[in-house]
């Protein structure tokens, strides 16, 4: 038998309609027919299926090539359930398989190689919206899978997606139900974007995507909802970026209703040149129909795929060469986890055991107070928020669930999971829809935690911080942690199966700061450790838990140490950093006199009457932070402006505008003084003194000024 993956690497492959169209435009009667399980579809396996095999031989004799509308689309356990008919689950989706087959068999005269896609609907309660606990979702979707399997189904199509958490749910109850039948069968994941641009719970497609790679489905689609039109610009996303099979099966347009009647308005020839453009153009290799789609367009394309197949029934699938960006992912957005120019900041300010704050607020079960930390930190510039709620004394399960299940919803950024327990990382994972950081794995005990944790982000889509700790220590020496790394490496990538983009090292950072001796080298350790692992294993990511360098100083100090050994660390191969990201400051914002000390710290440069870890204390002696973050705009209008731009201040920019514009007309504000201020970001950025983020404060202060003055 041809599997699924091998046809498609050959050929596009054909789909049929909906059977729910179908149904509905008959006069079925509720008592003879749905045995009195009104608008239960799922029934007619067993009460009609005399119906559901004409509705297949109408799609195969219009010269579809699968059946992917088995009727099956709401048989899990718990749709069916409301019906009162939740054990014949899994009896029910096996017949729909063998339905399907069945039908197929009678057209296997011909010759073709024709498909069973066992469909799996997104059922009637979504997790991240509270309906229903995961794994009560997980285990029905698994016995529907199952009964699918059984049913002879050459694949799993979970569609008409809305919420990434129900597509964990189900990919990984069809894996466990392909793993019992020893049944290596594909996944394939449709999502149903709405007209908003996103699932109903708010992802948009490079979001959804992130997810569904990380769960190794080799498939992803778009179906219901809009119709191709509506898809255009999400289809040509995924051409340029997703590296597997792209499958698609729009409505016959976007629904009217017309005498109290739903209408879809495609004709099958428009349904047809659509098509042909995605699967020309962006390289769709499974095509097919959803709500409104009849046989008839379904011989449309038919037709359609044997005219631009030319001497072949259907054609050769469009050679892509798709750039695929690791990512990780909230519910709503992708965020790559190497930022162009920039690091991956991670936010370290909600975590019971680093901000007092943050642990206060928890202790009063302030959540809301708590969200409102990693809105913060998101508004400044944090790309990821690491969130942990150990301490003493805490029920960590129930209030790391508290703080997720709020989160996801309210946070426009990944989650990273911060915690040493297992069950709480479970947890965590079985309510966040998006694709999260693990933090973290290390060899401290041996390999069996690590291996437990590794299993968990595989099952969930996690990437995972891997710190260099073996059985014998922290690693405080250039080539451990380099001998650890590679250890971590081959047990995550190559045991595991993770991608090595979403393994995040994480060399270990010591404080400089203690005055012994033996402490001196450990940041210099720690650059040349980040080299080599860059080097060695160039795919991973690198970050550091910056502020541990610093331990031990005063709060300014810290904040000018933190800033100028990052600046070494990105220039070394750092990716990322857990950082509390307002406090790090460009090096051209600090006195060179500070920077110099800082490194000669860093690197230890240690001579006869010079030490300069006293050196480094003493510069910041009598300084508060309020002091140290205190810093005066020129007196000077013109130079105050352009200083503006520089430092992305925007704190009362429009009084000091209509100031400017009393003495010159906007657009020599514009040319002659902003545009001096960009100019100096410029120059700064071309020296390496200015980050990515700074200037991109800058930019945004730009924009409000010009956007200020555009009306005058």
């Amino acid at each position: 038998m041809t599997h699924l993956l091998d046809y498609l690497a050959d050929r596009v492959l054909l789909c049929d309609g909906p059977i729910g169209t179908q149904v509905q435009a008959r006069q079925l009667d509720i008592e003879r027919d749905f045995w009195g399980h009104e608008n239960c579809t799922e029934i007619l396996c067993e009460s009609r299926p005399d119906l559901v095999l004409e509705i297949h031989r109408g799609y195969l004799a219009a010269g579809c090539d699968a059946i992917a509308a088995t009727d099956s689309f709401g048989g899990s356990p718990i749709t069916l359930g409301e019906f009162g008919i939740g054990d014949k689950a899994f009896a029910l989706n096996r017949r729909a398989a063998e339905l399907a087959r069945e039908a197929i068999a009678e057209f296997a005269h011909d010759g073709r190689t024709r498909f069973v896609l066992g469909s799996v609907g997104p059922g009637t309660r979504l997790p991240s919206l509270g309906h229903i606990a995961y794994q009560d979702l997980e285990d029905a979707l698994a016995i529907q899978c199952a009964g699918l399997i059984a049913g002879t189904a050459d694949a799993i199509l979970i569609e008409t997606c809305q919420d990434p958490l129900q597509i964990k749910a189900a990919v990984n109850g069809a894996k466990r139900a392909r793993e019992d039948a020893k049944n290596d069968i594909p996944i394939i994941v449709q999502v149903t974007v709405e007209t908003t641009g996103t699932l109903l719970v708010g992802a948009d497609i490079a979001a959804a995507a992130t997810i569904i790679h990380a769960l190794d489905v080799p498939i992803i689609g778009l179906n219901c909802a809009t119709g191709p039109r509506e898809m255009a610009e999400h289809v040509k996303w995924l051409g340029e970026n997703w590296p597997g099979h792209i499958s698609l099966q729009p409505n016959a347009g976007l629904p009217e209703l017309i005498g109290g009647r739903t209408h879809y308005p495609l004709t099958p020839r428009e349904l047809a040149q659509w098509l042909e453009r995605f699967v020309v153009e962006d390289g769709v290799g499974i095509i097919g129909g959803c709500c409104g789609t009849e046989a008839a367009h379904i011989a449309a394309l038919d037709q359609m795929l044997s005219r631009i197949g030319r001497d072949r029934p259907r054609p050769a699938p469009k050679t892509r060469h798709p750039v695929w960006t690791p990512s990780v992912a909230s519910l709503y957005s992708q965020v790559p986890l190497r930022q162009e120019n920039a690091y991956l900041s991670i936010g370290e300010r909600c975590n019971a055991n680093g901000s007092r704050g943050f642990r206060r607020l928890q202790e009063q079960g302030d959540w809301e107070g708590c969200v409102e930390i990693g809105r913060e930190q998101v508004k400044e510039g944090s790309h990821t928020l690491d969130v942990c709620t150990a301490f003493v004394g805490r029920d960590e399960i129930a209030e790391m669930s508290e703080i997720v299940s709020r989160m996801r919803g309210s946070i426009n950024a990944p989650l990273v999971i911060d915690s040493t327990e297992y069950p709480v990382l479970e947890a965590a994972m079985k309510l966040y829809g998006g694709k999260p950081i693990i933090n973290s794995i290390n060899f401290e005990d041996g390999e069996e935690a690590a291996d437990k944790r590794l299993k968990l982000a595989r099952r969930f889509g996690a990437a995972v911080i891997a710190l260099t700790i073996d059985e014998t220590g922290m690693a405080k020496e250039i080539e451990h942690k380099l001998a650890v790394a590679e250890r971590l490496y081959d047990f995550a990538c190559n045991k595991h199966g993770l991608p090595p983009s979403d393994l995040l090292f994480d060399p270990l950072t010591f404080t400089i700061c203690t005055g012994n001796a033996d402490d001196r080298r450990l940041g210099l350790n720690t650059l040349d450790a980040i080299e080599r692992i860059r080097d060695r294993m160039p795919e991973c990511q690198i970050i550091l838990g910056l502020s541990n360098i610093s331990f031990g100083l005063n709060p300014p100090a810290r904040q000018v140490l933190n800033s100028v050994f990052l600046d070494h660390a990105l220039r070394r191969g750092l990716t990322g950093a857990i950082v509390h990201f307002s406090k790090i400051q460009p090096l051209h914002r600090i006195p060179e006199e500070e920077v110099r000390i800082a490194e000669d710290l860093i690197f230890d440069r240690r001579r006869e009457g010079y030490d300069p870890l006293q050196a480094y204390m003493a510069l910041f002696q009598d300084r508060t932070i309020e002091k140290a973050e205190k810093k005066g705009r020129p007196e000077k209008l013109e130079d105050r402006l352009a200083q503006r731009i520089v430092d992305g201040d925007r704190q009362e920019l429009e009084a000091d505008l209509e100031l400017a514009m009393q003495s010159y007309p906007p657009l020599d504000i514009i040319n002659n003084i902003l545009l001096s201020g960009m100019k100096t970001v410029g120059d700064l950025f071309g020296a390496g003194q200015m980050q990515l983020p700074f200037v991109l404060q800058s930019a945004e202060t730009m924009k409000a000024a010009v956007g200020y003055l555009e009306p005058f």
